[in-house]
């Protein structure tokens, strides 16, 4: 109850007190958000020959999405994003992505929503959301992003950054050759949050 009554009293105070601007025309913009992730599984199997367990051991998945934005005009953004996840045991997967965003800061306040598309190449599908796992060995799946949020000023050039992002990957691949190959076309639907934080340069 305390925490939800702090947690209030700090979003009235962010909302009722003027913010500084720092989405104009020839800005930075540099953000990064990161997710971590720890898998375990244990499965039971029961039958006519008894009861069996297995489980496996903990693998720890990590991504980390780097943003470096120039503002072209007052809130319009080109936002380049890198997307690098790793998991145990498995090559490192990555994706390039061009994004354009649009910010608007809320006249007298510290709140920014934002809007977000783009597209891009990689080299990996996430699994449970979290991109680790390389799925091909050349940048050929496709990497579409829509998205909103919001930013949050905690100081001047500083600000907290909540996103929803609609991610699709598409990956066109051949199986076997000649009279005997065919086409298989995946699309893979995403619908993720991300969390993080942007420092602004004039």
């Amino acid at each position: 109850m305390k925490l939800t009554i702090l947690l209030l009293g700090l979003l009235i105070v962010a909302s009722t007190t003027p913010g500084i601007s720092q989405t104009h025309q020839g800005a930075w913009e540099f953000s990064v958000s990161g997710a971590f992730s720890s898998l375990s599984m244990k499965t039971e199997t029961s039958g006519f020959a008894g009861t069996q367990t297995h489980e496996s051991d903990a693998v720890n998945y990590f991504s980390l999405m780097l943003r470096p934005g120039f503002y072209v005009i007052d809130g319009l953004e080109i936002e380049p994003e890198i997307n690098w996840g790793a998991a145990d045991g498995v090559p490192p997967s990555f994706s390039l992505s061009g994004n354009l965003s649009y910010t608007y800061l809320i006249p007298g306040t510290r709140f920014a929503p934002f809007a977000i598309a783009g597209y891009g190449v990689g080299n990996g599908i996430p699994v449970l959301e979290r991109m680790f796992d390389r799925s091909s060995d050349e940048f050929n799946i496709g990497v579409l992003n829509l998205g909103a949020g919001l930013k949050l000023f905690a100081a001047k050039q500083v600000a907290l950054r909540a996103e929803y992002r609609y991610q699709r990957y598409s990956r066109e691949e051949t199986v076997g050759s000649g009279t005997y190959g065919s086409t298989v076309k995946s699309t893979f639907n995403f619908h993720n949050v991300f969390l993080g934080v942007s420092i602004f340069l004039p």
